[in-house]
C-alpha cells in the first residue's frame, strides 16, 4: 500500500445535524481506539512514501485527546509531511487551540454562509464564528470549506464578506453537494442549478477581487487556483486527488478501511480493515470518471482539474457534470479580464 493521504474518522460523534451530512443517520456513537490510530499509521508508514495525515470525524474537537496522540504518532514517523484537521469550528477550546500550535496543524473549518444561512444549513452559527474569533486571536491561519446547495448558493458573495473580516483567513473552497446520506434524493438539500451556479461565481469572484485588494494577505480561492495552476499537465487532470489513485485511505474509529471519507461505511468500497487491509480495494474509484469522448469536446479540456470521483459516483443519478459548468465558468471569467488568462493571478 502506497499511501500518500491517511484520514482518520477519529469519532462518529458530532454536536451539529447538518442538512447534507453524507454520513446520514445510521452511525452508532463511537471513537476510534488509540491502536487503531496506531495501526492505521503503520499501514501509511509501511508504504515508504512522505504522507498527508487529515484528522476529521464527526467533529474531532470533540475528542482532543485523540487529536494529540494522532498528531504525536504522525509526527513521530519522520514521514508525515502535514497534518490537517477538518472542523465545524463549535470546538476550538483553549485546549485545542495550544494543541493545534503545538503541532502546527493545518486548519479547515466548515462555515456554509452568513450567520443566518450558516444556522439554517447546520446550526450554532454563532458558535462556530466565535471559534474562527478564537483562531484569529490566536493568530491561527485557517481555511474554509463551503457545501455548495440551494440552500447558499446565492450568499457565497456574502461568505466572502464575513471572511474578510478576518486576517487569518487563507482560503476558501466549493464542494458541490455529494448526494448520500441526508442529501440523498433531495432529503436533506438541493443541488444548484447551472444558472444559479453560474451568477453566484460571478459575484463570489467580483467580491473576493475588491477584498483582496484591500488585504496584505489574499484568500485564495481553491477552484480558481486548481484551474489555473502555473505548471498544470493535462496529462494528468484524471488523477484529481490520491483516492482517484488508490493512494488514499480513509479509517473509522472500529478500524474500517474506505478509499476516501465520502465513500466512509459504503459497503461498494470497502478495503478490510487495520487489521487485515486489502490494498486493491482502494483503487474502487479509479474509474469513477467521466468518458474521455464527453470532454474532449468541451473549451477547457487541456486544462481542467478533473473532478473529484466518488462526487460523480454518488451524483450520476442527478447532475454529475455540474462540476464542468463550475470550471467553465471560471475558465470564462479569467478570459474576460482586461488582460485575459495572463492576469488570471490577480483573482486571489
Amino acid at each position: 500500500m502506497n499511501i500518500r493521504y491517511l484520514i482518520l474518522a477519529l469519532t462518529t460523534r458530532c454536536n451539529l445535524r447538518c442538512r447534507y451530512c453524507y454520513h446520514g443517520d445510521a452511525l452508532a456513537r463511537e471513537d476510534m481506539p488509540p491502536e487503531v490510530i496506531r495501526r492505521a499509521v503503520g499501514l501509511a508508514v509501511s508504504g515508504g512514501s512522505p504522507f498527508h495525515l487529515q484528522l476529521t470525524g464527526g467533529e474531532p474537537t470533540l475528542v482532543p485527546e485523540l487529536v494529540e496522540v494522532s498528531a504525536d504518532l504522525g509526527r513521530s514517523t519522520g514521514r508525515c509531511l502535514r497534518i490537517g484537521l477538518q472542523t465545524n469550528g463549535t470546538g476550538l477550546t483553549p485546549q485545542m487551540i495550544e494543541i493545534i500550535k503545538r503541532y502546527n496543524l493545518q486548519v479547515g473549518v466548515s462555515l456554509d454562509g452568513p450567520p443566518a444561512v450558516h444556522q439554517a444549513a447546520r446550526g450554532l452559527a454563532a458558535e462556530t464564528l466565535r471559534g474562527l474569533q478564537s483562531l484569529e486571536t490566536a493568530r491561527i491561519p485557517f481555511g474554509v470549506t463551503t457545501v455548495v446547495s440551494r440552500i447558499n448558493a446565492g450568499q457565497l458573495d456574502k461568505l466572502v464578506l464575513v471572511l474578510s473580516g478576518f486576517s487569518m483567513a487563507r482560503g476558501i473552497g466549493l464542494d458541490l453537494l455529494v448526494r448520500k446520506g441526508r442529501a440523498q434524493d433531495g432529503k436533506g438539500a438541493d443541488s444548484v442549478d447551472r444558472w444559479t451556479l453560474e451568477k453566484a461565481l460571478r459575484r463570489m469572484g467580483a467580491t473576493l477581487e475588491a477584498v483582496n485588494a484591500h488585504r496584505s494577505v489574499p484568500i485564495r480561492w481553491r477552484e480558481w487556483d486548481l484551474l489555473f495552476a502555473s505548471g498544470h499537465r493535462p496529462g494528468n487532470r484524471w488523477a484529481f486527488c490520491h483516492a482517484a489513485l488508490g493512494r488514499s485511505l480513509a479509517v473509522t474509529p472500529d478500524g474500517r478501511l474506505f478509499p476516501c471519507t465520502q465513500t466512509l461505511y459504503d459497503p461498494r468500497f470497502a478495503a478490510g480493515t487495520v487489521w487485515a487491509p486489502q490494498g486493491q480495494a482502494l483503487s474502487g474509484l479509479a474509474t469513477c470518471r467521466p468518458r474521455p469522448e464527453v470532454c474532449a469536446a468541451c473549451e477547457i479540456h487541456a486544462v481542467c482539474p478533473g473532478e473529484c470521483p466518488s462526487r460523480l459516483h454518488y451524483n450520476r443519478n442527478g447532475d454529475p457534470f455540474l462540476v464542468c459548468h463550475l470550471y467553465r465558468t471560471l475558465y470564462r471569467m479569467g478570459r474576460e479580464r482586461p488582460n485575459g488568462p495572463e492576469e488570471r493571478g490577480s483573482l486571489p
